[in-house]
């Protein structure tokens, strides 16, 4: 085979490889893990996790995310909870340093992978009730 004539059969070989290589990319994209951070809809690395979804009476903000994998998630921000004094509609907020770590990834009925658990830690001064606590965020809270 001459010069010229291997020139088609490595194009061909070449697009091949970048449509399966961008294949690869769409499917790997489309398993991401994503986290229900505002009690309604899945993100990527959220900048600010509602933890109580009930009132917002906690919540992450500010999140710098050190790992996020298909399996865990390990970030740090602002948790800011709600005094509830003289009650939750008229409290104010106290706020201190927080870490987040998401986990137990589930697939939900639409296809979407989302994180089902979130574990916070206040790693400063503790505001106002305890040090630590995990809330589950399922695929029902999204109706699905």
């Amino acid at each position: 085979m001459g010069r010229m004539s291997r020139s088609p059969v490595i194009l061909g070989v070449l697009a091949a490889c970048a449509l399966l290589l961008g294949g690869g990319a769409a499917t790997a994209s489309a398993k991401q893990v994503r986290a229900v951070s505002n009690c309604k809809s899945p993100k990527y690395k959220p900048v600010q996790f509602v933890i109580a979804c009930g009132d917002a009476g906690l919540i992450a903000d500010n999140l710098s995310w050190s790992s996020w994998t298909r399996s865990q998630a390990s970030g740090v921000g602002t948790g800011n909870i709600n005094t509830c004094n003289p009650d939750c509609a008229s409290g104010g907020r106290l706020s201190a340093p927080m870490s987040l770590t998401l986990s137990k990834p589930r697939t939900c009925s639409n296809g979407k992978r989302i994180f089902t658990k979130v574990f916070y830690r206040w790693t400063g001064a503790v505001p106002t009730g305890p040090p630590s606590g995990s809330v589950p965020i399922g695929c029902k809270l999204l109706g699905l």
